[in-house]
């Protein structure tokens, strides 16, 4: 999507439009996708998303293959449709890892989530970069429709709905009610979700510029750009490994602080990277510390709450994440006008006085 759209309109705004528009249904919706995954069986749920993100991708495949009917307009459609999709998964995946695994293994059982997920990702990144290249964005498209498609399948092998699965008789009404009474009485929860919501405005959206990073400063192709990807999910994999090998963490609220100081720092680094390999180096650490930040927080935040109420907080970071078509939208807008190099420099150094803030003044988190 990113690379048609610059493709289309040579503006860098236009890509942080195009993702702050995938991103923001998760901003208004995130509660409430979180509180339908906690009354519905994740598992059919799951799958009946899958489907509709297939569908989603076989509509965007077949405008890109119509000469001279895509329009910019179609594709911010087409993003807000599998923004939306792509958020209410997240968020009932999330969740129903913690009704298989149980509290307890709950870091693992998400680090195995992740770890499958940016792995999937890698593959992704250099196969729809290299279809790009030869053939056009309409059969990129038509290659993640057999990948959503292969996954409706592999989701059909899943019987049950783990140990751990809410039962909660409660209408959904008064599920978002109980929520946000539960949000207002702890602290705790609260800031954390503010911290996801910063770190998701400074770390993750300078993902938005990959594709003038690609083009403008390392003068790449779209098969490139693919691997710019294929590096970032092959740092989120191999943080997650290790995470996964090392086992259970004590202190996983310290961790999440150092988490966001190092993210600063790698941030800083793409943009003053005096080669492409030092900025691969760069991009590798930062998706690492992404994917070690999203497991952090998705994990604390669900301890941190009763089994029912765990959709619902996720719904919660959802929203948190749905902030990021603002910073999307800042940092697209700032990179027009200043350059990417400065304006990778305001987002990293924002990320790390960020930490040192954390660091200094939120004493519950250092002791979870």
């Amino acid at each position: 999507m990113g690379w048609v759209i610059l493709e289309l309109t040579d503006s860098p705004f236009m890509v942080g439009l195009a993702l702050g528009i995938r991103h923001a249904p998760a901003f208004f919706l995130g509660v409430t996708a979180g509180t339908i995954a906690d009354f519905i069986d994740r598992r059919k749920l799951l799958r009946i998303l899958m489907i509709l993100s297939t569908l989603t991708a076989l509509v965007g495949g077949l405008l890109l293959l119509s000469d001279g009917v895509v329009k910019v307009v179609h594709l911010l459609f087409i993003s807000a449709i599998g923004g939306t999709i792509n958020m209410m998964f997240n968020t009932t995946e999330q969740s129903f890892v913690f009704d298989l695994v149980g509290r307890e293994n709950g870091l693992n059982g998400m680090s195995y989530l992740g770890l499958s997920m940016r792995s999937g990702g890698t593959v992704a990144a250099l196969g729809v970069g290299l279809v790009m290249a030869r053939w056009g964005g309409g059969y990129a498209y038509f290659v993640i429709a057999g990948a959503c498609f292969l996954a409706v399948l592999v989701l059909g092998l899943i019987h049950s709905r783990g140990p751990s699965a809410p039962a909660s008789n409660v209408s959904m009404l008064e599920g978002i009610s109980e929520f946000w009474r539960v949000i207002r009485a702890s602290p705790t929860i609260l800031a954390l979700v503010m911290i996801v919501m910063f770190v998701e405005l400074f770390g993750f959206t300078p993902k938005a510029l990959f594709p003038s990073i690609a083009r403008d400063v390392w003068h790449l192709g779209p098969g490139g750009l693919g691997l710019l990807s294929a590096f970032s999910s092959a740092g989120g994999i191999v943080a997650i490994a290790s995470i996964s090998l090392y086992g259970r963490i004590r202190y996983q609220g310290i961790a999440f602080i150092a988490v966001i100081l190092i993210f600063g720092v790698s941030i800083l680094s793409i943009g003053f990277a005096p080669s492409f390999s030092v900025a691969i180096i760069a991009i590798t650490v930062m998706s690492g510390m992404m994917a070690l930040s999203d497991l952090f927080s998705q994990t604390i935040l669900q301890r941190l709450v009763p089994n029912d109420l765990r959709g619902r907080v996720m719904g919660a970071w959802t929203m948190a994440v749905g902030t990021s078509p603002i910073g999307n939208l800042e940092i697209g807008a700032l990179a027009s006008l200043i350059g990417i190099t400065l304006a990778l420099a305001a987002h990293g150094g924002a990320l790390i006085l960020l930490g040192l803030i954390v660091l200094l003044s939120f004493r519950r988190l250092r002791t979870i």
